[in-house]
Order: C-alpha cells, then sequence, then structure tokens
C-alpha cells in the first residue's frame, strides 16, 4: 500500500515536472488519422488560485501555481463522444486523477487532480464550458461536434467567479440554501 503511494506521488510529480517544462502550452494532436474529428480540452483551477489555496501547504502538487492542470490539448475522438467520454481520455492519457459518480449520460465530476467540490468552499466544485458557454447540462449527455473547445473549471463560488458562465440564479440559490 505504502509503494501505491509512492509510486502515484512520484507520477504526479513526473506528470507536473512535465506540464512547467512545457508551460501550458497548446499540444499538437497526432495527425495519425485526419479524418477523426478532434476537439481540444483544457483543464483549470485558477479561482482556486487566486483565493491562495495555491500556497496553502496542503495544495502543493495538487494546485499548480498558474492554474493549469492541463493545457488545451487537442483529442481526436468518435462520432457520439460525450464531453465526460473527451474528459475520461484526457485524464487516462496524461495521468490526471479524477473521480465521478453517477451512469449512463448523467455522470457528476466530483474531483479533478484530487481538487474535489467543496475544497474551495461551500459553493465550489468543477463546470465545463464548451466554446465559451456553460451549456447547463451534464456532461454525459452534452455530445461534442468537430472543432468543440471544451474547458473544465473549478469554481469557488457557483460558478459567478467563471467567465462566461451565465449565474444569474446562482446568488439567490446562495440566499436561501445558507
Amino acid at each position: 500500500m505504502k509503494n501505491r503511494k509512492k509510486i502515484r506521488k512520484i507520477l504526479l510529480l513526473v506528470f507536473l515536472s512535465g506540464l512547467l517544462l512545457n508551460g501550458c502550452a497548446a499540444k499538437e494532436g497526432s495527425g495519425e488519422d485526419a479524418d477523426r474529428p478532434t476537439a481540444t480540452v483544457s483543464i483549470r483551477c485558477d479561482t482556486a488560485v487566486a483565493n491562495g489555496m495555491a500556497e496553502e501547504d496542503k495544495w502543493k502538487g495538487i494546485i499548480p501555481e498558474d492554474g493549469c492542470i492541463l493545457p488545451e490539448t487537442e483529442v481526436e475522438y468518435s462520432e457520439g463522444d460525450t464531453v465526460f467520454d473527451l474528459l475520461c481520455q484526457v485524464t487516462d492519457q496524461y495521468g490526471i486523477q479524477m473521480e465521478y459518480n453517477g451512469t449512463a449520460g448523467k455522470e457528476y465530476i466530483e474531483g479533478i487532480q484530487n481538487l474535489y467540490e467543496y475544497d474551495g468552499g461551500r459553493w465550489s466544485g468543477w463546470m465545463y464550458s464548451v466554446n465559451g458557454e456553460y451549456p447547463g447540462t451534464g456532461c454525459g449527455d452534452c455530445q461534442v461536434s468537430d472543432g468543440d473547445r471544451i474547458e473544465w473549471n473549478y469554481t469557488c463560488d457557483l460558478g459567478m467567479d467563471l467567465e462566461g458562465a451565465d449565474m444569474e440564479d446562482a446568488a439567490e440559490w446562495k440566499e436561501t440554501h445558507e
């Protein structure tokens, strides 16, 4: 058990070192099969950084100082794939921890890179956007189209701290659910 934890920590450090060396620049797709559709996926936790979480010792190695967990990365996918399918693909491919619950289009993302809902406060968790818009549907229900730009963002304030997230009812929700 201790060896597994050591191996996971080493793999995480190797992965993070690669991100630091490469920066948050876009990664190129393989281009092996030009007929397959592609989309771009990124994973960020800028709000956690803005709230000072990256400076806390318990988040060292989990929350990157620049907020970039996965830079914009072009991936090939199959027709019918969903945003959830692409998240699974990139987290598997790049060794990023991800946990979810639910099945059959009702998947809910609990944590990515060991950053979970509620870690950044009562109103925190993961949200996704497609081409700059937050669709308001589950990631397992949202089908991907060729050229889509999918961004996974960590929110600390029900999405009100994310650019482009139209969360007009969030303030009222917070007031009625204190």
